[in-house]
């Protein structure tokens, strides 16, 4: 599953990861993508959501745009 916040106003990511990670859990997902695109303030804000729900997120191996998000 895939989340892009491309397009996404910073005031808005928030509730976007929120309710994306709440869908995420209920399909029983064990990972999922979050398209942030470069910019740091974006990174920062989806890593404060994931963090609020005590999961994990790490930068994708080969896309330095994409956070993983470890639902476990």
């Amino acid at each position: 599953m895939k989340l892009d916040l491309h397009g996404v106003k910073h005031s808005e990511v928030s509730h976007q990861v929120d309710s994306f990670i709440w869908d995420a859990i209920q399909r029983n997902m064990y990972e999922v993508e979050i398209i942030t695109g470069n910019s740091i303030e974006m990174k920062n804000i989806v890593r404060e959501c994931v963090n609020d729900y005590g999961f994990n997120c790490a930068q994708a191996y080969l896309n330095s745009g994409t956070l993983i998000v470890a639902l476990v």
